[in-house]
């Protein structure tokens, strides 16, 4: 197995030295939705490192259950990575018994229903819920979309500062059109996007304490045979008002249940020196 030397000066002729920890942050992140299990030359090509040094470092990930390795010889994203995941404040929304409202939702709109957390410059999808059950193509938990692409993203961006929104790869024009749409959607307290695929999604903010900014969205399907749109954002949004409401409550008292059962500080034995 190569030292961490070996790993430090791999990298190519003139590039900036990369450590041990970007390389196996690389490896890491070059998984994503679409590429669940790969091969050690998938990995390789995905990363742009070599395929030994992309071998050894999937060797020690995969003795700290960072990976694992399938008898068909491809790789995937190990347990202790899933374990390290949940503690992160936004899984909450996921394990603190909110699945079934969101499954209530759906069923009552007919819409897709997912929660997204900020990402950087992008909204990150924690979870996804159909009427019909099961999963979108290519969507799911771990999607990640512009946020300036979805309803969802557009929420979230207005609890961002102009300073932080303008980062975003968009042209002059293009950010003054967004800054307008924003300025809408902070005044309505909810979003509206028609999808390429005539689909609809609305969403809204999700302010729980302690939290990244999040949303909650809907997203009703194009009609069919009908130019009337199955669900209106009159029939909708308060839905999804009261729904994230109760979701906030959740988090917010579980933010709260982590403080109260926080063990207390140390402190100094009492002594009575002074009597002494």
């Amino acid at each position: 197995m190569g030292s961490e030397e070996d790993l430090m000066t791999a990298s190519p002729p003139g590039a900036p030295r990369k450590s041990v920890t970007e390389r196996a942050f690389a490896v890491l992140m070059s998984f994503d939705i679409t590429h669940r299990r790969m091969t050690l030359s998938q990995i390789s090509r995905r990363t742009g490192l070599p395929v030994a040094t992309t071998f050894r470092l999937l060797d020690r990930l995969e003795s700290m259950a960072a990976v694992e390795r399938g008898g068909d010889g491809r790789y995937s994203i190990g347990p202790k990575i899933w374990e390290l995941g949940i503690l992160a404040p936004t899984h909450d929304v996921i394990g603190m018994g909110t699945r079934p409202l969101l499954v209530r939702l759906a069923a009552r709109s007919g819409a897709m229903i997912r929660v997204f957390v900020y990402n950087g410059q992008n909204a990150l999808c924690v979870e996804e819920v159909l009427a019909h059950g099961g999963s979108s193509a290519g969507g799911g938990p771990g999607l990640t979309l512009p946020l300036q692409d979805c309803a969802a993203g557009q929420v979230i961006m207005t609890s961002l500062t102009p300073a932080v929104r303008s980062s975003l790869p968009l042209t002059r024009i293009q950010f003054d059109r967004l800054e307008e749409t924003l300025a809408v959607v902070h005044r309505q307290g909810w979003a509206r996007l028609v999808r390429p695929d005539g689909a609809v999604e609305y969403a809204v903010g999700l302010g729980a304490e302690g939290r990244p900014a999040m949303a909650l969205s809907a997203a009703v399907p194009p009609p069919s045979g009908s130019t009337k749109p199955l669900v209106t954002a009159e029939a909708l949004v308060p839905e999804l008002r009261s729904v994230a409401r109760t979701l906030v409550g959740i988090l917010n008292n579980s933010s709260d249940d982590r403080h109260s059962t926080a063990a207390p500080p140390e402190t100094q034995p009492h002594t009575n020196s002074e009597h002494r």
